[in-house]
């Protein structure tokens, strides 16, 4: 069996990744998209964190994650579970979050953190609220497709004429908040896995403790400041309630 963490952006796909590994899976370190990958973990911690894209290599997922040997995981938010039926030997686990705290997020580490998002530095836009906005109007959309895809697996693991090419056994999927907050979660993600439910929570806390590529300890900003009537006109734009509306009719936890 290998793992895919298959997660919104800024919904815990290296924490998943840490605790994961520390259920006992071999973390590859394989960030996947279409027709390239990150291989994280050919770059030091710092370089990880600041200048992403210099870990970044052109392959196809197919080939990438063929290659993958049973016990490994590797993560993305490429849609890979919507194609269950051509990966019959992964098992997925799936994790979402609000809008509201995804975009923030991701907005912070693309200023904060990474230094090879050059448009959106302060550098280039001195406010932070102003730069919010561009986030959102630039970057919005394609965050609310992969939204909306998390919406569309929800949406084939109901729906009986599809469960022949989806198997529901084989899908996990998981709020990130709760996760973090209750880990009773981790349990039983690791019952999911196969893996023993004993050391679950012992797996929880040290993964929560453990300093991932993406994580934003060291980052004191206002979250709610930025949410100025312009980004807030820009959210509504993104009609990004109604995706939540939606999953919440599907039974997500948001």
């Amino acid at each position: 069996m290998k793992v895919y963490i298959y997660t919104i952006p800024k919904a815990g796909t290296y924490l998943l990744a840490e605790l994961v590994a520390r259920l006992g899976f071999v973390n590859t370190g394989l960030h996947v998209n279409r027709d390239r990958y990150l291989d994280t973990l050919s770059l030091d911690a710092e370089t990880n964190a600041r200048f992403p894209s210099r870990a970044m290599k052109k392959q196809l997922f197919v080939r990438t994650l063929n290659q993958m040997q049973p016990g490994e995981l590797a993560f993305g938010h490429f849609p890979v579970p919507l194609m269950g039926w051509m990966f019959p030997d992964f098992m997925h686990v799936c994790a979402y979050r609000h809008p509201r705290r995804t975009l923030v997020s991701e907005f912070i580490d693309f200023r904060f953190r990474r230094q090879d998002v050059r448009w959106i530095a302060p550098e280039a836009i001195p406010d932070d609220r102003d730069a919010f906005c561009a986030f959102l109007g630039r970057q919005g959309p394609g965050h609310m497709a992969i939204f909306s895809q998390m919406l569309g697996l929800t949406l084939l693991l109901q729906e009986p004429l599809c469960t022949r090419f989806q198997d529901g056994a084989k899908f996990h999927l998981l709020s990130f908040d709760r996760l973090r907050a209750d880990p009773a979660e981790a349990e039983r993600l690791a019952g999911f896995l196969g893996a023993d439910p004993a050391g679950a929570r012992a797996a929880h806390a040290a993964a929560l403790a453990a300093e991932t590529k993406t994580k934003a300890t060291d980052l004191a900003i206002d979250r709610d400041a930025l949410w100025s009537d312009a980004a807030e006109a820009l959210y509504a734009r993104l009609d990004a309630e109604a995706y939540v509306r939606r999953g919440r009719e599907l039974g997500w936890d948001i």
